[in-house]
């Protein structure tokens, strides 16, 4: 086993390290750090990744404190480094934080409600437009993102038009942002 540290592993504990200054370090491999903050650890893998200059760093972070940090723009600017943390990729979370943000903007008649599966690039979660609740999916894909809307039989007609509108809407914007001027 290479006992020196990969390159990706040092740039995001680097980044952590700066944002959570008393946060503890601990290498348990080459490939493999904790970090401790109080009570919550935070675990790093390095894992092969999708070609030999771009690494992956996936993160386990069970109390989410990387998000509470804000570090996602600064982890997201790493172009060597793809980030996984809690099975999905920053762009990804960055993506549906978008998502969220567009479908607030369009009517206060949104509420998210919760996730309920992450897949690296897919979210499937809950939401509800006034009392009516739907699952949206967003699907970052590299060259585009889609967005989609899935109602149970008896969504009423006339809200589910809105949604379907909406999620067009949300879609288009989004990809503009992301994929065509890359503000994410």
């Amino acid at each position: 086993m290479n006992s020196t540290q990969s390159k990706a592993l040092e740039l995001v504990v680097g980044i952590i390290k700066d944002t959570i200054s008393d946060i503890k370090i601990e290498k348990t491999s080459a490939s493999t750090v904790t970090l401790k903050d109080g009570n919550a650890t935070i675990q790093l893998t390095q894992q092969a990744g999708e070609s030999a200059d771009k690494e992956t760093v996936v993160i386990l972070d069970p109390k989410d404190i990387i998000y509470s940090e804000d570090l996602l723009p600064e982890l997201n600017d790493l172009t060597s480094v793809m980030v996984i943390i809690n099975g999905l990729d920053i762009e990804t979370h960055l993506v549906f934080q978008a998502v969220r943000d567009c479908f607030d903007q369009i009517s206060n008649s949104y509420e998210f409600l919760k996730i309920f599966e992450k897949d690296v690039i897919r979210i499937k979660s809950g939401f509800k437009f006034g009392s009516n609740a739907f699952v949206l999916n967003v699907l970052n894909e590299k060259e585009e993102i889609f967005v989609s809307a899935e109602f149970a039989a008896s969504f009423d007609a006339a809200v589910r038009k809105t949604v379907e509108t909406d999620v067009i809407k949300v879609q288009k914007a989004i990809n503009k942002m992301v994929k065509e001027d890359g503000a994410i």
